[in-house]
C-alpha cells in the first residue's frame, strides 16, 4: 500500500469543528472534494488512489522582497507569486 495522497496535498485543510465525532474539533477537508468516502475516515495509512487537482506542499516557495503598500516598509514574502496583492505590514494592516 503507497502512501496517501491527500498527506501531502496542498488542498487537504483542517478547519475548526466543534461538532465533530471525535470530539477534537478538527475536521479534514479538501478543497475539491474527496476522492473517495473512504477518505472521510483515512488515517493517512495509504492508498491507491490518484487525483487530478492534486498540488504538492512539499514544493518550497520563494522568498521576495517587497515593500509595505502604505509606509514602503522591506519585508520578505514566502510566495509562488509576487503579484499576490498588496502587502502591508503589521502595523499598516493593524491601522488600516
Amino acid at each position: 500500500m503507497s502512501e496517501c495522497i491527500c498527506n501531502s496535498c496542498k488542498n487537504l485543510k483542517s478547519i475548526i469543528d466543534k461538532s465533530s465525532p471525535d470530539k477534537n474539533g478538527i475536521t479534514e477537508t479538501c478543497e475539491f472534494g474527496f476522492l473517495s468516502d473512504d477518505c472521510l475516515d483515512c488515517q493517512l495509512d495509504g492508498c491507491d488512489l490518484t487525483c487530478d487537482n492534486y498540488t504538492s506542499n512539499l514544493t518550497e516557495e520563494k522568498i521576495i522582497i517587497t515593500k509595505c503598500a502604505r509606509c514602503d516598509k522591506e519585508m520578505e514574502l514566502q510566495s509562488n507569486n509576487p503579484k499576490d496583492g498588496e502587502v502591508y505590514c503589521v502595523a499598516c494592516y493593524l491601522n488600516n
